[in-house]
């Protein structure tokens, strides 16, 4: 029996919504257990609004920090942090053997994650790159008789940030229905990915669709860097900058439609219960894209698409290899306008 029993997953928002099956999952086994979940700063937020985690244990993550002393520094704190909760098992969902080694120095009695961290583990799977990832999660914890839960993610705001969110759109004038664009992404903290949007010209087009078509106000939404961005696609309101991650999700939950490349906020959309349309170019859809009858999928399969795979994690900025982008300046305005009609009929 396992007690008190941590997940380990430390960045990025989008990558630890797709752990929140597995967790589900787990707490319906060991409904009597402890769970934690071990997570960079950057990160924080999605097991902090998790109902099922009790306790957040923030770190930095070893692998963003520049200087070989900062991440050993780094690691050796998250391994006290570890034995400081005597845990009875870890849960990494990482593929890295040293990231399991923290659990192992950390003391924990039993550690779980893929083959790839083997010999630093008690019980593993076989990583497979071609499986999506919350069913790569799902079968991992599958080793210790536990049984999916459904395959939706999982992410509940609070009633305090709710309020926030009606207040902020009242402010603006939105009082009934709105639609959210997501023009940016592709930034995480050592990796610059911006191959993954779509043309702001295209999104632009979108937003005039929307308010045109369904007479909707059209809400931009992105980081503080995406602001000029966001102004581009003639949004009705440009909340980029203006937001935490918290806020965002409450403000996603009220959304008509939510609609962006593969980036955070549309995984945060999609866990909150909003329909979503996500636009794939070098990561492939088969991989990450929500289990929900309100999503859909929009890419360009071409030859080398896709060039983005989950054990090749790269960091830097990241280009095109072929520097063409075609598998999304190929993408046409009229499959995405497509999906939005589906949707909203719906």
């Amino acid at each position: 029996m396992f007690n008190r029993i941590a997940f380990l997953k430390l960045c990025c928002p989008g990558d630890i919504l797709f752990t929140t099956p597995a967790i589900r999952a787990v707490k319906n086994k060991f409904p009597d257990s402890n769970l934690f979940y071990i997570t960079g700063n950057y990160s924080k937020f999605v097991p902090e609004h998790n109902p099922h985690i009790e306790k957040t244990i923030i770190v930095n993550p070893p692998f963003e920090l520049s200087y070989r002393f900062l991440a050993g520094a780094s690691f050796a704190r998250a391994a006290r942090l570890m034995a400081k909760e005597k845990l009875d098992l870890v849960i990494s969902f990482h593929r890295s053997m040293i990231v399991s080694s923290m659990a192992v120095i950390g003391l924990t009695k039993k550690v779980l994650s893929f083959d790839t961290a083997w010999p630093m583990v008690d019980y593993s799977v076989k990583f497979n790159p071609h499986q999506h990832e919350i069913l790569r999660y799902l079968d991992l914890v599958s080793v210790i008789g536990v049984n999916p839960e459904g395959r939706a993610m999982e992410y509940e705001t609070k009633i305090t940030e709710d309020e926030e969110a009606k207040n902020v759109l009242r402010k603006k004038n939105i009082y009934g229905e709105f639609a959210v664009i997501a023009p940016g992404g592709g930034e995480n903290p050592g990796t610059v990915m911006h191959i993954k949007r779509w043309a702001a010209l295209n999104y632009k087009n979108i937003s005039q669709y929307i308010q045109r078509r369904y007479k909707l106000p059209v809400v931009a939404v992105g980081s503080l860097l995406e602001r000029e961005l966001a102004e581009t696609i003639s949004p009705n309101i440009n909340l980029a900058g203006k937001t935490s991650f918290e806020l965002l999700a409450a403000i996603l939950k009220r959304a008509a439609i939510v609609i962006g490349n593969d980036s955070g906020p549309l995984y945060l959309a999609s866990a909150v219960g909003a329909k979503t349309i996500i636009i794939y170019g070098p990561s492939s859809s088969k991989l990450l894209e929500p289990f929900s009858n309100f999503h859909r999928s929009i890419s360009n399969p071409i030859e080398c698409q896709p060039c983005y795979h989950p054990q090749k994690v790269e960091r830097g900025h990241i280009t095109c290899a072929t520097g063409t982008l075609s598998c999304m300046l190929n993408i046409e305005l009229r499959y995405v306008q497509n999906s939005i009609d589906e949707l909203l009929k719906e």
